[in-house]
């Protein structure tokens, strides 16, 4: 069996980068990008100790010289897809996220050549074509392609083969494995597991009853066997949208008007993909830095507006019960099926179609003028109090991740 060639490209920097090169006065300089929390920060930012999601506060103590401004999420997609646009010139399969894209370059060797000269080319294109860089790594999997990668940031070029991962993997902390997130990591370290190779040690059977289907992921990965293929279409783990207030608020009309128009943005995505949530969660951050998250799953699936928020409103007047103001709040859809149309009773079935085909022909309205040219519901509260283009509300914290 042949054996099989992933390139991982990730953006250095990305947006902090593109600030960078649509100014020229801030080259060099200690850039964020971000509103209540840092979404990219460049380089020189870095050697501050500045880290996305870190907050703003924590950021200007540690680096006051530091520049900072809120985004401009349109042009960071633009910069993005002609990147990726360069990438499927070199790979028949290309699984494009926000910053970063997996493209699987097995049996490609006689159309492109080797694929560490076919990176190099790669990375000289884009480059020339946008004035960013990016890193790139290359394996036999998603995972040790992107683990490679990141031995080289920024402007790196690195390949691990497959006997190799094994001895690459050992000393690499628990965090750096797919899969170990914030929570399985704590879990890990308190039983002083704190590099992959230690996690070898632990039988298949304790990985499942610790993590459930995840533990028996992390049993392959941790041994440098990754079996997600590179799919073409991105399915997201979730889909989320927030945003911090210019002002903080306790406002309740403010608050669920921008939580509708959150919603909507979130829905429209999915739509976009064709798949349905069926887990809805809101995340309130309050002034004093507390948060609060819950999150319930709809009856049946649906990605139409209107079933999202009435659970989101519902979540909303259960969270929101302290005397403080907020200062963001957020929307996240996860637990997605597939494309099928919403379903409900049999009575239901014919109003849930309706309800489907009346959204699917507002995005269409949407992709030819503007997620702003429609604005419903209690969203219309916010016209007059946020600046708004062709793509809808310009918000302090706009929703730059998928």
């Amino acid at each position: 069996m042949r054996e099989g060639t992933v390139l991982h490209v990730d953006i250095d920097a990305f947006f902090a980068a593109i600030e960078q090169l649509r100014d020229p006065r801030l080259a060099g300089r200690p850039v964020i990008v971000g509103a209540g929390c840092i979404a990219s920060c460049s380089y020189e930012a870095r050697r501050f100790g500045l880290r996305a999601g870190m907050a703003l506060s924590e950021a200007r103590r540690l680096c006051p010289e530091a520049v900072i401004l809120e985004g401009h999420a349109q042009v960071y997609r633009c910069f993005a897809e002609q990147i990726f646009a360069r990438c499927r010139e070199v790979a028949p399969a290309v699984e494009s996220h926000l910053d970063e894209a997996y493209c699987d370059l097995t049996g490609t060797d006689r159309l492109h050549g080797e694929p560490l000269e076919a990176a190099r080319r790669l990375k000289r294109r884009i480059r020339d074509d946008t004035g960013l860089t990016v890193t790139c790594g290359i394996g036999p999997n998603r995972m040790l392609a992107k683990l490679a990668g990141k031995t080289v940031k920024p402007d790196g070029l690195a390949r691990i083969a497959a006997e190799e991962a094994e001895s690459f993997l050992t000393e690499r902390p628990i965090e750096q494995l797919s899969g170990v997130g914030h929570a399985h990591a704590k879990t890990l370290r308190s039983m002083n597991l704190k590099t992959i190779g230690q996690l070898r040690a632990l039988p298949i059977e304790l990985l499942e009853a610790l993590f459930g289907v995840v533990g028996r992921l992390l049993y392959e990965r941790c041994r440098g066997r990754d079996t997600a293929v590179v799919s073409e279409r991105e399915i997201p783990l979730s889909i989320s949208r927030e945003t911090s207030f210019r002002r903080d608020t306790a406002d309740r009309t403010e608050v669920e008007g921008m939580l509708e128009y959150l919603a909507g943005r979130a829905c429209r995505t999915a739509r976009e993909l064709d798949i349905t949530p069926r887990t809805v969660a809101v995340r309130l951050r309050y002034t004093d830095g507390e948060s609060a998250e819950q999150a319930r799953s709809l009856r049946v699936p649906s990605a139409t507006d209107p079933v999202v928020l009435e659970l989101a409103l519902e979540l909303l007047r259960r969270l929101f019960r302290r005397r403080a103001s907020l200062h963001a709040v957020g929307l996240i859809l996860s637990n997605f099926s597939s494309h099928l149309a919403e379903q409900g009773a049999l009575l239901d079935e014919a109003e849930a179609g309706r309800r489907a085909a009346l959204y699917r022909a507002f995005d269409g309205v949407r992709s030819a003028y503007g997620h702003g040219v429609l604005v419903s519901g209690r969203a219309l509260h916010l016209k007059g109090k946020l600046d708004q283009d062709r793509h809808g509300f310009v918000l302090r914290t706009p929703s730059l991740t998928k």
